[in-house]
């Protein structure tokens, strides 16, 4: 007799060989991760080697294992050791020996998936591994990626157990945060009208002094903080927990309101901007023309005259504001220019003034809002006519003064020839320096020039008699016998004739009638120019305005 073991090894060769041996099972078997699966499973084999009450014992294996050596991953034999990572959640549910070979997979994971078999052992001659009928477990993730339409929404999981009748659910309310998306901005260009939207490239021109909206709408959870910027500058806000759109209202557009506006949209997810170029549209305006000339530039406005000097050159430059940019020209007696320079119409070059380029010059700007001019007069002068209107602007009073006082000191000289042929009345002894210091004639409005004038005499006489008289003590001037010093804004001249120079003495005789007095100085002071009036001038009784003696 063979032994057992040998007698199994020739049995299994055959059993491979014998048909008799089938197993039903599902190829593929999928479950999503975390739930469980019935693997449904009939096994046929032929009735050898074992009676009715001959136990039956079945094994599921993971492919790869050795049967005799490594750990199932289910079976119905309670001695037998299971893999740990698979105990408690495979669990061989059919009885072999009622042909059931069926596996339930609880809690799948990842882990779980893969090929497996069925070994079946029943008697001395059941010793049979379904190597061909095998199964492939899938575990599949349940994924669930919301979208921003899925906030606020309710998500449901049910479970069904169809064959005993059993199921159940939970229901959740979906709170989906995102970044803001969608950024769009609508505008209105009166304020009863609807908002258009604006799109991807955002461009729009309106004309000066109309009324714009510009509304920013995101959408984004939680809200985002909107804001409005014009180039780097914010114009506006709106709070974190603010409306989802936020207005930007301009009554009254300017030209200073043109430019790249953005609105940005930002929470704690992220951020995204949208922007919208604006362009004012303006008629012409705040026209001028800038001249330049003698190596300066001025600016002129509308209807000015402007005085250069025959031969002289000039650069002419007309600008102005205005969107869109306008078409310059210049034009002069009725007749348009060609312009000095054809890429800049704006400008007129006159490289030598000539007499008869005076006149008007005009300048027009126009775009398809509107036009505006200025004009400007040349006044074109010879170079002698141009020097004596400019001495008539400022040097004029310089050469009035000038020539009265020429004509003052004529006057003085005469005078002073008449002197020489009579002979001047000398003061009293009674009569002091002091007193004939202070003397003075009233100055009136009709006051000639002469009565201005300070006339002081010679000492040479004098000096002659203090040379006989070294020893006399001098005559010290009296405290107020200088000359009056002149006021505020008040011009004075002085004419000087030398002759011996010297201090007066005190014990001096008065000079002979016959001695000639000669001119020592002239001050002239004029206090301020004053009209002439009518009236005769009053007689001062005096001949001179103010003599001093020093």
């Amino acid at each position: 007799m063979l032994p057992p073991l040998l007698l199994a090894l020739l049995w299994g060769g055959s059993q491979a060989e014998d048909l008799r041996f089938q197993l039903q099972v599902p190829k593929v078997v999928r479950v999503q991760e975390g739930l469980c699966v019935f693997v449904s499973c009939t096994v046929f084999y032929p009735p050898d080697g074992w009676i009715d009450s001959t136990p039956a014992h079945g094994y599921w294996f993971k492919e790869g294992t050795h049967t005799g050596t490594g750990l199932p991953v289910a079976t119905d034999k309670q001695d037998r050791e299971v893999h740990i990572w698979t105990q408690g959640r495979f669990q061989l549910v059919g009885n072999p020996q009622d042909k059931n070979c069926s596996l339930l997979i609880r809690d799948a994971q990842k882990e779980d998936a893969g090929m497996y078999f069925f070994r079946l052992e029943r008697g001395n001659y059941v010793q049979f591994n379904f190597m061909q009928s095998k199964f492939y477990l899938e575990v599949t993730v349940l994924t669930l990626t919301p979208r921003p339409q899925d906030h606020n929404t309710e998500l449901t999981c049910r479970v069904d157990f169809s064959r005993r009748g059993v199921s159940t659910e939970r229901t959740v309310r979906l709170n989906v945060d995102y970044a803001p998306k969608t950024v769009v901005i609508s505008t209105s260009q009166a304020k009863a009208s609807a908002l258009e939207p604006q799109a991807n490239t955002a461009y729009l021109e309106v004309q000066k002094g109309q009324f714009l909206l510009l509304l920013c709408a995101a959408d984004s959870e939680p809200p985002a903080t909107l804001s409005w910027a014009l180039e780097d500058r914010i114009l506006s806000w709106s709070g974190p927990l603010g409306s989802r759109t936020l207005e930007l209202v301009l009554p009254v557009v300017k030209p200073g309101d043109a430019g790249r506006y953005t609105c940005r949209a930002e929470n704690r997810l992220g951020s995204q901007n949208r922007a919208l170029d604006l362009s004012v549209q303006y008629a012409p305006e705040n026209l001028r023309v800038l001249v330049s000339h003698a190596n300066r530039t001025e600016s002129f406005g509308n209807g000015t005259s402007l005085p250069v000097l025959e031969g002289q050159s000039l650069r002419l430059l007309c600008v102005t504001q205005s969107n869109p940019p306008a078409g310059l020209s210049w034009a002069w007696g009725g007749q348009t220019l060609s312009p000095s320079q054809p890429s800049d119409p704006g400008v007129l070059e006159l490289p030598r003034i000539q007499t008869e380029h005076e006149g008007e010059f005009i300048c027009r700007a126009q775009n398809a809002l509107g036009s505006q001019h200025i004009s400007l007069s040349l006044c074109v002068h010879y170079k002698k006519r141009f020097m004596s209107t400019a001495f008539s602007n400022g040097v004029f009073l310089g050469v009035g003064v000038t020539t009265l006082l020429f004509l003052g000191f004529i006057s003085i000289i005469v005078k002073t020839l008449r002197k020489k042929g009579t002979q001047a009345e000398t003061p009293t002894q009674a009569e002091t320096p002091t007193q004939a210091e202070t003397w003075r004639p009233k100055v009136s409005r009709r006051s000639t020039i002469l009565d201005y004038i300070n006339v002081v005499p010679n000492a040479g006489a004098l000096a002659r008699n203090r040379k006989a008289t070294p020893s006399s003590p001098s005559w010290p001037p009296p405290p107020d016998a200088h000359s009056p010093k002149p006021k505020k804004n008040q011009k004075e001249l002085h004419f000087v004739i030398h002759s011996s120079p010297g201090p007066k003495s005190a014990t001096q005789a008065p000079e002979s009638k016959n001695n000639q007095e000669e001119l020592h100085y002239a001050a002239f002071s004029f206090p301020g120019l004053r009209p002439w009036e009518t009236q005769a001038p009053k007689d001062t009784g005096s001949e001179y305005a103010e003599i001093k003696f020093h």
